[in-house]
């Protein structure tokens, strides 16, 4: 491994150094976990817990990046800028991904990410919230998503089970938030069912980060299949298309109801 990282520097040392910082504010939130109680805010009711996201993790993100959201307050930074720069990151991500490159290609998303949290909750402490900058987010989201999908379904493309998967995870993303979005517009709120945004975000930042340290590690010979990817990419697959159709399905009972 390290002489993997040695041939690498300039891609591996800020990855391990980011994933430290992360472990260490993580193990610190714990800490004041147990010492204080658990954390609760509003943003976290909002987004809530599930089987697939902690709600601990929920609270932790939103704590670690509180100093991010009041720098860009203070710096009067327009919600619709960090939204654009969010998919700026998500683009980068997606052919860091498709080259391979997914150590960096991991925290790049992991900022893309973020970004696309906190551009509501800096609308919100700019008192610039509205449903045109709501709309915005969403189709930026849907692109970001895409992107995302896309690099990596490249990244699999000699592998065809994994490019299905890629695929797949793409359609389920594209479902699930179609489905509550048209819920909503006939005064149906569906918002059952696992693999939200969020989630999905988490689990590929997490799997994408893993894996490429794991490959660093027992590198494979020739093309390294990143079986943590793979298996993130199913379970979005399966559980957002599931979702997608939940939604969809309690949408259409509501109005044959109605």
């Amino acid at each position: 491994m390290l002489q993997r990282l040695a041939a690498h520097p300039w891609s591996w040392g800020p990855v391990l150094v980011l994933t430290a910082v992360f472990l260490g504010s993580l193990a610190a939130f714990g800490g004041m976990h147990l010492a204080r109680g658990a954390r609760r805010t509003g943003r976290g009711d909002q987004l809530g817990g599930s089987l697939v996201l902690s709600r601990f993790l929920v609270e932790w993100v939103l704590w670690l990046f509180q100093p991010f959201v009041r720098a860009a307050v203070r710096l009067r930074l327009h919600p619709d800028a960090v939204s654009w720069t969010s998919l700026a990151l998500h683009l980068a991500a997606a052919v860091l991904v498709a080259r391979g490159d997914f150590g960096p290609g991991a925290w790049v998303l992991v900022f893309g990410a973020l970004a696309d949290a906190f551009d509501g909750a800096v609308a919100r402490a700019r008192g610039l919230a509205s449903d045109a900058g709501e709309v915005l987010d969403a189709a930026l989201d849907r692109w970001a998503e895409a992107a995302v999908f896309a690099g990596y379904a490249w990244y699999y493309r000699g592998l065809w089970w994994g490019f299905l998967l890629a695929c797949a995870a793409s359609a389920g993303a594209v479902l699930t938030s179609y489905a509550r979005a048209k819920g909503q517009a006939y005064g149906v709120e569906a918002r059952m069912g696992l693999m939200q945004r969020h989630e999905r975000a988490t689990w590929l930042c997490v799997a994408t980060l893993a894996s490429s340290i794991w490959e660093a590690e027992s590198p494979s010979t020739g093309f390294a299949r990143h079986g943590l990817v793979l298996a993130a990419l199913g379970a979005i697959a399966v559980l957002s298309n599931a979702a997608g159709w939940s939604r969809t399905s309690f949408t259409r009972r509501e109005l044959r109801r109605r």
